[in-house]
């Protein structure tokens, strides 16, 4: 109905109750006619203005009605009016957007069918003491968007009473006010994935720190490959392993040791143990290797009997100048090896390897030291026997004796002798000869004859 058909309707129902109460004017002079049709006429100027008044207030009104539709309506959080029995009355736009713009008008649908089915039974459980004091409650929950897709959203109840024109006004609603908290939910997720990456990696640099401190520190290889292998276990997670090298003739590994990890293991340790199955691939590929399902896996029949059950195994190879000299063996992980796994073993590995090359090095070293400690020994003993004469000697000019340190004259053959390792054997020159015995006949023969041979 417009505005003029309620004012005809208004003037009609005027009319009618007027027609049933004119027979009192009839009986009035004209005087009073006239102060009656005054009065009415300062009535009607009073309904008027009072008529304008509502006018106003109703536009005002209206006005205000539309900005709230307006808000609920276009606010950027979804606002969802539930009834007590938890059923849907109200909903604006930004709600309908995560629901995929389900048409959910009239459909009587309560809002914890809306939400992923655990969820739902939770917002059950839980609706009556929320209907009853909302103020304060912050709830999180997942609601199911479109292609089945879920949001994760926040939600903040509010008590709210109907208004005058709903029939029900008696009747109290609550007011849900939904943010979409999805991407804070997976910032959160990633924060948290970041934080435990970070611990991860600080866990792994500590373990390959120690590792290198015990290569630093290392007197035996056996036992750097040990701690090394212990490291690479508790950093990745494996109960059983060994550490084993290449035999020389390069067709058997040669145990180091074996960790069972406290299950029963009955293998013969004189056995050999040759290059085949998994292991056989690491050492081929110089890569780190896998199997989660070992004993289904086709490496199962190289197993021999006795042997600890596998329920995974990793091979890391120990590589020495493009060269697999031997291999760590990592089995047993509580859940799957992964590549990350594969990638702190192959550095486990590349630690060992270097303990073996540093162990070789140091054998080498030794063998080295010992034969230098030989040859300065002997050098020692050689220097031992040297006495040598050096500087300047104070001798006697005529007589030929020398002076000692001390200041004593000694005959030149006892000072040589007793500085060297030189001996005397005396005898006589031809000069000396021929000085003291030239005169003698026994010698002027003994010369003659010499001559005579020459």
């Amino acid at each position: 109905m417009n505005s003029n058909d309620f004012k005809e309707a208004l003037r009609q129902k005027a009319q009618k109750k007027f027609n049933s109460s004119s027979d009192g004017i009839k009986d009035m002079d004209r005087q009073s006619i006239n102060q009656l049709v005054e009065e009415l006429q300062i009535h009607q100027i009073e309904l008027e203005i009072q008529n304008e008044e509502l006018r106003n207030a109703q536009l005002i009104s209206d006005a205000n009605k539309n900005r709230y539709i307006s808000l609920f309506n276009n606010a950027p959080m979804g606002y969802v009016i539930l009834n007590k029995a938890g059923i849907i009355k109200q909903f604006n736009s930004a709600f309908e957007t995560m629901t995929a713009k389900r048409q959910l008008n009239g459909l009587n649908i309560a809002f914890a069918d809306l939400l992923v089915q655990e969820d739902g039974q939770t917002f059950r459980a839980r609706f009556n003491a929320v209907f009853k004091q909302p103020e304060g409650k912050q709830l999180e929950y997942r609601i199911i968007g479109a292609n089945s897709r879920e949001y994760h959203i926040q939600i903040r109840a509010k008590s709210h009473t109907r208004t005058i024109y709903d029939p029900d006004s008696n009747k109290n609603e609550l007011l849900l006010m939904i943010s979409d908290i999805s991407a804070l939910k997976s910032a959160k997720h990633e924060l948290e994935k970041s934080l435990t990456d970070s611990h991860l990696r600080e866990k792994e640099v500590q373990a390959f720190l120690k590792g290198a401190e015990a290569i630093l520190e290392q007197t035996d290889f056996q036992i750097t490959a040990r701690k090394v292998f212990d490291l690479c276990s508790e950093t990745i997670g494996s109960t059983s392993g060994y550490v084993a090298l290449l035999s020389e003739d390069g067709e058997e590994n040669e145990v180091l040791f074996l960790e069972a990890g406290d299950l029963p293991c009955s293998v013969d340790p004189e056995l050999p143990m040759p290059i085949r199955g998994l292991r056989e691939t690491a050492y081929r590929t110089n890569r780190t290797v896998y199997d989660n399902d070992f004993m289904d896996s086709k490496w199962l029949k190289f197993m021999p009997k006795g042997h600890v059950r596998l329920e995974n195994v990793m091979f890391a190879p120990l590589v020495i100048k493009g060269k697999t000299i031997g291999i760590m063996g990592l089995a047993n992980k509580n859940s799957d090896f992964t590549d990350d796994d594969a990638r702190i073993a192959g550095g486990f590995g590349e630690l060992a390897a270097i303990a073996l090359l540093n162990s070789r090095n140091l054998d080498k070293r030794d063998t080295a030291e010992k034969k230098n400690s030989e040859l300065i020994a002997e050098l020692q003993k050689a220097l031992a026997d040297i006495k040598q004469l050096s500087g300047l000697l104070p001798i006697c000019s005529h007589c030929k004796k020398i002076r000692d340190d001390k200041g004593y004259w000694n005959i030149l053959e006892s000072y040589i002798q007793k500085h060297s390792e030189v001996s005397f054997s005396h005898g006589m020159c031809p000069d000396c000869s021929d000085e003291l015995y030239g005169d003698e006949e026994w010698y002027i023969e003994m010369k003659s004859q010499k001559d005579n041979k020459i």
